[in-house]
């Protein structure tokens, strides 16, 4: 691990150098991207910067210079930048002291210095800050042993009491952990273990740490992990491999890449989460459905492997949701791709107006001939046009009698 020229790499981060001009005062690049660039990882786009004043004012300031918009938060003394063009997000941090009046509640904050800010962070390797302006500029803050931890590749909190003050640490600690395959230190896997029973699903911090860790590029190592603390409602070895599940999805993707695919964490959140905790989980309404959707892979599956004519293959298919498509699929289920490239789009000649021009009475009887001359075009019994027409007046007759 080279830490020689660090100063020097952080300050050539692009978004730093767009900033770094703008700058004024005590500012210091904190976290993340001290903690990827000690380990030579990349880190791109989001940047924290700890202000030792008021934070706002000079996102605002910088905001202005760049022609990119403020969003921000008196009550913490934060404000975030979005820099054009999808370059970068960055947050502004007025440097704090903090308390958390209860578990899980929203900490009260008051103005510190640096030092207090990095006291208050999680873990020891995101402790850690360069100072980018002002005296003492180029020099790594490390008040807590966050290089020790990076070399001894472990995850330490930083108190006891951490995830007492806040239980979504319990799942951000295994995600940090699992991103950088480090062990989680003894004092903290047992501070984690003491407080599993205070973590809930339903609260939104720590369903958003969950939605973080799911859209990691290897979630499987941190659900491990979690599951392996005690962690209740995680099912690591659900019926669908999360590598598969994601390879499936790629696989439909590319053969249409015009199809709506769900987000990949939410179809993770269906392999990763038991039912209980996917019914709870305080993630959003449409993310709860495509886990739900996801859990509906295995019997599509089963469905799938007993049937052989494709009208009956599109019939499954075509009423199924994408997500418990792509579930399928992972599990190796049949036909899925010859109906996703080919069966799906075909169309019938005959419209509803052309059966009603024909004599046939509106009425649901129109449908369901479409749908049976949907179901022969597949199975290769009517072929051309004028076949088309005389098979479904045919069927909507038959109905109608």
């Amino acid at each position: 691990m080279d830490r020689t020229h660090l100063a020097d790499q952080l300050l050539a981060h692009p978004v730093l150098v767009r900033l770094r001009p703008h700058l004024a005062g005590e500012v210091s690049v904190v976290g993340g991207v001290v903690r990827d660039a000690l380990l030579g990882r990349e880190h791109l786009h989001d940047l924290d910067l700890v202000v030792e004043g008021d934070a706002i004012a000079l996102a605002q300031a910088v905001g202005h210079s760049l022609g990119a918009p403020v969003a921000a938060h008196p009550r913490f003394g934060t404000a975030v930048i979005e820099l054009p063009h999808a370059d970068g997000h960055v947050d502004f941090i007025s440097a704090r002291r903090e308390r958390y009046p209860s578990p899980g509640a929203l900490p009260i904050v008051e103005p510190g210095s640096l030092l207090d800010d990095l006291a208050r962070r999680d873990f020891t390797v995101n402790a850690m800050a360069v100072r980018i302006t002002g005296p003492g500029a180029g020099e790594l803050v490390d008040p807590h042993g966050g290089l020790r931890d990076l070399d001894a590749g472990v995850v330490r909190a930083l108190r006891e009491n951490a995830f007492i003050e806040d239980p979504s640490r319990i799942v951000r600690a295994a995600r940090y952990a699992g991103r950088l395959g480090f062990a989680v230190e003894a004092a903290t896997r047992a501070a984690i273990q003491a407080a599993v029973p205070g973590l809930a699903w339903d609260s939104a911090r720590v369903a958003d740490e969950l939605r973080r860790l799911l859209a990691e590029e290897d979630p499987g190592p941190a659900l491990s992990l979690l599951s392996g603390l005690g962690v209740r409602g995680i099912a690591p070895d659900g019926p669908v491999p999360i590598t598969r599940l994601d390879d499936a999805r790629s696989e439909l993707a590319v053969c249409d890449p015009h199809a709506p695919m769900p987000a990949l964490w939410a179809l993770r959140a269906g392999v990763a989460l038991d039912r209980p905790t996917r019914e709870l989980v305080a993630l959003p309404g449409w993310a709860r459905g495509v886990a739900a959707e996801v859990a509906a892979g295995p019997p599509l599956r089963d469905a799938l492997q007993g049937a052989e004519r494709p009208s009956e293959i599109d019939r499954l298919l075509g009423q199924a949701p994408v997500a418990t498509i792509v579930a399928a699929r992972a599990l190796g289920a049949p036909h899925i791709l010859e109906w996703w490239t080919s069966w799906r789009g075909v169309q019938v000649v005959v419209r509803g107006a052309d059966l009603i021009a024909a004599g046939v009475a509106p009425g649901p009887a129109i449908g369901r001939a479409l749908a049976a001359l949907r179901a022969a075009l597949l199975d290769g019994v009517v072929s051309g046009a004028d076949a088309q027409r005389r098979f479904a007046i045919a069927a909507a007759r038959e109905e109608r009698s």
